[in-house]
């Protein structure tokens, strides 16, 4: 594939680098009215120097060079983009029906259950937990009533809403604020764990849709074969 079957195939009619050629383009004719308006109105006893002129129309093809040039950088990057989506899509298809381990602060919201399996990188005396919908909202908080102790713990939540309500089944994302007596914040580390049931793309990218958690490849940190009949 040469540069311009990679501009036919990749090329965007609304990147800056085609903005900019339409913007050129339509300079253009404006250009070409200035210069011969230049031309009619110069005086003929001190004439302009044609070099001018000379320099003048180099400079405006050195800029739609520019922008050609632009363009195909722009084509070539969105071909490696592609390429790179290709290659993440098949490695991702290789993960399906298997057991999917990552340190996403996801879980699944569902029959009224969401565990969430935490790390305390040290004893906390303060922890307030923060529950946000898949589109950052936040819907729940809970201060724990005591210290909690360093070392794995799990955080559940019945699917309660700030104005009592049920929250609906689905993903949902735990931030945990913990502060040590001594005022120091508190490393916590997350673990999620869910059977890979499909694949889809997201904002253009490829997923791992894990137990209704989307997960790209670089979320996933343990793969162990399902033990699954289905």
């Amino acid at each position: 594939m040469n540069i311009d079957e990679v501009n036919a195939a990749y090329y965007k009619p609304d990147s800056k680098a085609a903005q900019s050629a339409v913007s050129l383009a339509n300079n253009f004719d404006d250009f070409l009215t200035l210069l011969t308006t230049q031309l009619a109105n110069q005086d003929p006893l001190n004439p302009t120097d044609s070099n001018e002129f000379t320099n003048q129309l180099v400079s405006f093809t050195q800029v739609e060079q520019s922008i050609s040039a632009n363009q195909n950088l722009e084509a070539l990057i969105q071909l490696q983009s592609t390429n790179q989506q290709n290659a993440e899509s098949s490695a991702l298809i290789n993960y399906l029906g298997k057991n999917i381990g990552s340190n996403l602060n996801a879980a699944k919201l569902e029959n009224g259950q969401a565990s969430w399996q935490l790390d305390f990188g040290a004893t906390a005396d303060s922890v307030t937990y923060e529950i946000y919908d898949a589109n950052g909202n936040r819907v729940y908080s809970e201060a724990a009533s005591s210290a909690i102790s360093k070392g794995p713990q799990q955080f559940s939540w019945d699917g309660s809403l700030y104005n009592s309500g049920q929250a609906p089944e689905g993903a949902y994302y735990l931030k945990v604020k913990a502060v040590t007596d001594g005022g120091s914040n508190v490393d916590i580390s997350y673990k999620f764990e869910g059977l890979a049931s499909k694949m889809e793309t997201l904002d253009g990218r490829p997923v791992l849709i894990v137990d209704d958690i989307p997960l790209s490849l670089a979320d996933i940190t343990s793969v162990q074969i399902a033990n699954t009949t289905n």
